[in-house]
Order: structure tokens, then sequence, then C-alpha cells
């Protein structure tokens, strides 16, 4: 497949489920809460997910449920803020099903990439995509720090 210059695949999932915990297991980042693929909030999603399931463990170490509770109602907002809806003219932009469409597609990228088309629009952007939720404080155990 990687020498064939006619071979072309991609997929789009994402995961939404209504809890994220079940007993002592404890779904975080895509697992959990998988952003819009075109978010680019991947990475931040699983960084705060872990903070906010950290400081409420922490907050709450004689009681699991109750932190896992507080995990779902503290990061819920914020996860619907980021996976948001997808516009379905854009994925099917982006997944291309003709060998025409596939070449025009391969070939924007490669031209976007080479004129660092994502390193600009990653400096100009300057929405916050979490909307207006706030970051819980420091996770850290009470008297740690």
């Amino acid at each position: 497949m990687e020498q064939s210059p006619f071979f072309y695949s991609q997929e789009i999932v994402q995961v939404r489920t209504g809890a994220w915990a079940k007993g002592r297991v404890v779904l975080a980042g895509d697992a959990a809460h998988c952003a819009s693929p075109y978010s680019g909030m991947g990475t931040s999603g699983g960084l705060v997910g872990a903070h906010v399931l950290a400081g409420e463990i922490n907050r709450h170490p004689d009681d699991l449920p109750t932190a896992l509770a507080n995990y779902d109602t503290v990061l819920r907002p914020f996860v619907d803020k980021i996976q948001g809806r997808v516009n379905p003219r854009l994925l099917r932009l982006a997944l291309p099903m003709t060998r025409r469409a596939i070449d025009t597609f391969q070939t924007a990228a490669a031209l976007a990439c080479r004129l660092h088309v994502p390193d600009l629009v990653a400096r100009f952007s300057k929405e916050d995509r979490g909307g207006s939720w706030q970051l819980p404080p420091n996770p850290a155990p009470s008297g740690t720090g």
C-alpha cells in the first residue's frame, strides 16, 4: 500500500458517550471525548481532561464515585464546546471519493504545507476554542503545592 500511487484511505470517527466512568474504569482523552476532527483540540482536550480528572481524584481521594461524577460535571461543558458540529460540506471536501478529488486534495495539502499555511493559521488564530470555560485550579493534593 505504501508504494502504490493509487492507494488512499481515510476515516473520520468521533466518540460521543453519555458516561465517562463505570465503577473504577474511566475514559479519558479521545476515548472519552474525541474533539471534532477539524477543531485542532485533540491534544488540548486530552490534557485538560487529565488535569480535571487528577484534580477531582485529589479533591475526593476517599470517594471515587464523587470524584468521577465531578470529572464529568466539570469537564462536560468544555467537551461539548470542542466537539461541536462538523459541517458536512467540510467533511466531503476533506474526504474525497474520486481519483481526481484525491489528487486535488493531496496536491492542495502538499502546497499548503510548503507554504506553511498551518503555521500561519495558528499564528493568527486568536479565538479561544474552549469558549468561556475556565480550567479548574491546580489538581495537586491539598498540602503539596
